[in-house]
């Protein structure tokens, strides 16, 4: 089960998802967690967000997404991503997505 990247509230399995995706700056390796949650430091708010990392054949990856933020609304959805737009030393671009 998901969380909200956030609010960190549980996304449940029957709820629309909305995702933000991601494009590393060049130089930054997360090869080691593909596939995989990590966390990632927001400076702006003073923690750390969980970010599901594209495996390298996953359909995201093939698209060129190399990080995918879960929110649970669109209220999350707007908060990170204005504050994704502050926080580009590792982000070098975002996209909107929906999961669903």
């Amino acid at each position: 089960m998901l969380r909200c990247a956030w609010c960190m509230k549980k996304n449940s399995n029957n709820k629309q998802v909305f995702a933000l995706s991601v494009k590393f700056v060049e130089g930054e390796d997360y090869s080691e967690s593909k596939g995989k949650i990590i966390q990632i430091g927001l400076r702006t708010r003073n923690t750390s967000v969980p970010m599901i990392v594209a495996g390298n054949e996953s359909e995201a990856k093939l698209e060129g997404t190399d990080g995918i933020f879960a929110l649970c609304s669109e209220n999350c959805y707007k908060k990170m991503k204005e504050t994704l737009s502050q926080e580009l030393e590792v982000i070098k671009e975002f996209k909107d997505i929906s999961l669903q």
